[in-house]
């Protein structure tokens, strides 16, 4: 199968999940470029040399014990971190597309991901916040739901093309805009909220993507290539 895409897998403690993650992943996709970043977490170093990774260390965005950070949402330094990430992952794998793994993703059979495309996740996704819409409507673009979880991919070409616009957008914008209005823009600090509202409002539409299911669909999960929500291992 021709490689379309590479990946983008941020773990922390989990080794367990992180295996069965990755030893379906390469059943599958045994060529694809995978980029495993530790956040603040565990040395995933051997996980990394085992399953074929590019892999780094990264300090802790998501919070821990230590930092006391709020889980629930970002603030525009960690958000930006994140982006980060998304940069350095678009540049070493060198591909079109990136796929974001996370620790509940189940990959059952390969798939092809049939481009172009600017951002693909499940169809069950959430609404973005009324002024967000309104924000994204204003500039003459659609936008909608959201739902780049785990088993989503995106446009990395578009995502490197908006990344210097995005970071100052962010630097400028994000922890105003929530002081200003937390129920409207808090989820500015939810990443798979995120990447959709940036992409959005620069005229990059949210999709859904055909070989993508979640658990809480009930029984119809199956018939897909991969399942989000797959908690088996913690």
């Amino acid at each position: 199968m021709t490689v379309e895409f590479g990946v983008f897998y941020q773990v922390y403690n989990n080794k367990k999940a992180t295996e069965f993650v990755l030893e379906n992943l390469r059943k599958h996709f045994p060529d694809n470029p995978v980029v495993l970043i530790s956040d603040g977490g565990k040395d995933f170093s051997d996980m990394g040399d085992k399953y074929n990774c590019t892999y780094h260390w990264r300090e802790n965005i998501f919070g821990n014990s230590e930092n006391n950070y709020n889980r629930h949402h970002y603030d525009a330094n960690r958000t930006i971190e994140w982006w980060n990430r998304q940069k350095l992952v678009s540049e070493e794998t060198g591909m079109d597309y990136i796929m974001i793994l996370e620790d509940d993703v189940f990959i059952k059979k390969p798939f092809s991901i049939d481009s172009p495309f600017y951002l693909r996740g499940v169809r069950t996704g959430m609404s973005l916040r009324n002024k967000m819409l309104e924000e994204i409507h204003s500039l003459g673009y659609e936008a909608g739901i959201y739902g780049m979880c785990g088993g989503s991919i995106y446009n990395a070409k578009v995502l490197l093309e908006i990344y210097d616009d995005v970071i100052k957008d962010i630097d400028e914008n994000m922890d105003r805009l929530i002081e200003e209005d937390f129920m409207q823009w808090a989820l500015l600090g939810s990443v798979d909220a995120n990447i959709v509202y940036h992409f959005n409002k620069r005229g990059y539409k949210y999709e859904e993507a055909p070989w993508l299911a979640e658990v809480r669909e009930g029984p119809i999960c199956n018939d897909y290539p991969v399942i989000h929500q797959w908690k088996e291992n913690y």
